[in-house]
């Protein structure tokens, strides 16, 4: 398993695959495609249908603990938009969120959440060509 972890680390130049940072000691390895765990029977049978490899080594992602912790069982595609959905959390929930924008100390820029992992894949592909 250290050869697959070296590996998985390599993947992305040792960056999380998804917000990009250095990974430090106590990175984690995230299933891209998530396995579940405490599976109920309903979420058994769900599992059934899915495509085998779960535990292959291409469905693993270097990721940070904070990216991997927040993105849990969650797709890519719904880790994308909890991402999104942040600054619309911050302004409903946090008044000190609200006073910054009020005074213009911070600016909404409203833009798709890329992760690392696809930037990564198109200068990779630039540089091929």
């Amino acid at each position: 398993m250290r050869k697959n972890r070296e590996l998985i680390k390599s993947k992305y130049n040792n960056r999380c695959a998804y917000c990009g940072c250095e990974l430090q000691k106590g990175w984690h390895v995230d299933h891209i495609e998530p396995a579940y765990h405490n599976w109920s029977d309903d979420d058994v049978k769900k599992h059934l249908k899915k495509p085998r490899g779960l535990n292959e080594i291409e469905n693993y992602n270097p990721a940070c603990p904070r990216c991997n912790r927040w993105k849990g069982t969650w797709s890519i595609e719904q880790f994308r938009h909890e991402i999104f959905m942040q600054t619309e959390r911050l302004k409903r929930d946090s008044a000190s969120y609200r006073l910054l924008l009020d005074f213009k100390r911070i600016d909404e820029e409203y833009r798709p959440v890329e992760f690392y992992f696809e930037t990564f894949e198109k200068d990779r592909i630039k540089i091929e060509e």
